[in-house]
């Protein structure tokens, strides 16, 4: 059976999120853009065998409140995701967490403003690394936005970009595909997407100098990448295990941007396998 949904209040806000499995040991999950914690809905049933699993839809995205006004940030969303771990009991105990994409950076964020949190963190084709020029927040402009938003939102569009985020969209869950196509094509979701680029300055790692911190993370890092991800090129897993300290790097062959639903047995069993790794494994050796 499959968990069911829970609503918590986090900075006034309220956050749809899900609770599946009994271990000890923690595992939270963080979605994407224009995305929610269904986009792991593959690979929860299988996490939820090693891990207590905890899965949030982010503030402006999923079945959680969307802002219109709201300054999102990177230091925003840190402290959310440290409210939700702190009022769900999961601060103190074994703790690990994987986000993809958006999520990705938003964990780093997380990880960093928050030093001690996790034990290991799994990035799945994060962001973060890649320099958005300052001009591309005239998308965001209040015309501009209007006309983005009819055409993005139309079925015919968005069933093409979200096919984008995968290598061949036969190998998917046909559910789990046309649930999460639907959330993509949210309205409410894409004024949020635009309120991000907005604030782009804020919610960007080098900008923030976040980046530049990323010495600091003291903790195992596994990143999961796709070799055929047309929005994050495998160029940039490159240098995410380049800067990240004490990270290896897992490419997944035949795949897109989107591991856990091309690949979710494979997915499942590589972050459960990193994550019980013994502990003296070197970062390349382990696996």
């Amino acid at each position: 059976m499959a968990p069911q949904n829970s609503y918590i209040t986090l900075g006034g806000h309220r956050h749809r999120y899900i609770e599946s499995g009994g271990s000890e040991h923690t595992m939270l999950l963080l979605h994407g853009i224009s995305s929610s914690l269904d986009f792991y809905e593959q690979v929860i049933p299988s996490l939820s065998k090693s891990f207590r699993v905890i899965a949030i839809d982010l503030l402006g995205f999923g079945l959680s409140d969307k802002p219109k006004k709201k300054e999102y940030t990177l230091e925003l969303y840190a402290s959310l995701i440290h409210e939700f771990l702190d009022k769900t009991g999961s601060l103190g105990g074994k703790l690990s967490a994987t986000g993809h994409s958006m999520g990705g950076k938003y964990l780093l964020a997380s990880a960093l403003l928050y030093p001690g949190t996790y034990d290991n963190l799994v990035l799945s084709n994060t962001d973060g690394f890649i320099h958005v020029p300052s001009l591309a927040r005239g998308i965001s402009l209040p015309g501009v936005r209007s006309l983005l938003k009819t055409l993005i939102t139309s079925k015919k569009v968005s069933e093409k970009m979200f096919a984008s985020a995968f290598l061949d969209t036969k190998k998917v869950n046909a559910a789990s595909y046309h649930k999460n196509l639907s959330m993509s094509r949210d309205p409410d979701a894409f004024d949020t997407v635009m309120a991000l680029n907005r604030n782009l300055m804020k919610l960007d790692m080098s900008r923030t100098g976040l980046r530049n911190r990323l010495g600091e993370l003291d903790m195992p890092v596994l990143v999961i990448w796709g070799d055929q991800d047309k929005y994050f090129p495998p160029s940039i897993a490159e240098s995410v295990r380049s800067e990240v300290p004490s990270s290896r790097l897992v490419m997944f062959d035949e795949c897109g941007h989107s591991p856990m639903l091309e690949y979710p047995e494979k997915f499942s069993r590589t972050v459960t396998d990193f994550i019980f790794a013994e502990p003296n494994c070197l970062p390349n050796t382990c696996l």
